[in-house]
């Protein structure tokens, strides 16, 4: 699959079938990650692939859905909220590979030194979207969920991470389900956010 096509057909999957995904093609999906830009060269990632079905599901476990207030949606955020927030634990159970992508956390994010700590976060977030888009070239389906509260600590333990490593979010990919809802997506085009030279 071209480049821009890729980009374009790449959208958020929450439904996936059982099939399981060749090894060649995960570690395709892994090596365009790893291709991503770092800061100051230093490619400080771990990455962590489950594609043990009982590992997948033992993972979900550390995985809280979100509460969804909108039973009639009247935008695509809200669309997207009833879609995802339910969904945030089957997602990970029924995906056919989770990667986790820690990075070793030189800076703290935030306070003084914050500024550099956002470099290998920007990083890893560079890596994930590689990943999206290979997962997309390859015929798949691929999400994120970004861990919260006591999620991060509980899926560290879980994955034997040691201590000093940041987890910006868990990829998710699989085959995409014949009947996957997808919201609608916000227009962004050039011509509405793009300012030249100034805003």
């Amino acid at each position: 699959m071209e480049l821009y096509e890729a980009i374009e057909k790449r959208h958020s999957i929450r439904q996936f079938t059982d099939e399981p995904i060749a090894a060649a093609t995960v570690e395709r999906i892994l090596a365009a990650g790893l291709a991503a830009p770092s800061s100051n060269h230093q490619r400080r990632w771990e990455l962590v692939a489950l594609t043990d079905r009982e590992r997948i599901e033992g993972l979900s476990k550390h995985i809280r859905n979100l509460p969804c207030r909108f039973k009639e949606p009247k935008s695509p955020q809200q669309q997207m909220m009833k879609i995802a927030y339910p969904r945030q634990r089957s997602m990970v159970a029924e995906a056919a590979c989770i990667i986790a992508p820690y990075f070793k956390q030189k800076y703290p994010i935030g306070g003084e030194k914050g500024e550099w700590g956002l470099n290998d976060f920007g990083a890893t977030w560079a890596l994930i979207e590689n990943m999206l888009l290979a997962a997309t070239a390859e015929g798949l389906g691929s999400v994120v969920h970004v861990p919260m509260k006591k999620e991060p600590e509980e899926i560290r333990a879980y994955l034997g991470v040691p201590e000093g490593y940041y987890l910006p979010a868990l990829v998710m990919l699989g085959h995409a389900a014949t009947d996957a809802e997808v919201p609608e997506q916000v227009e962004a085009t050039v011509e509405k956010k793009t300012h030249w030279n100034a805003w």
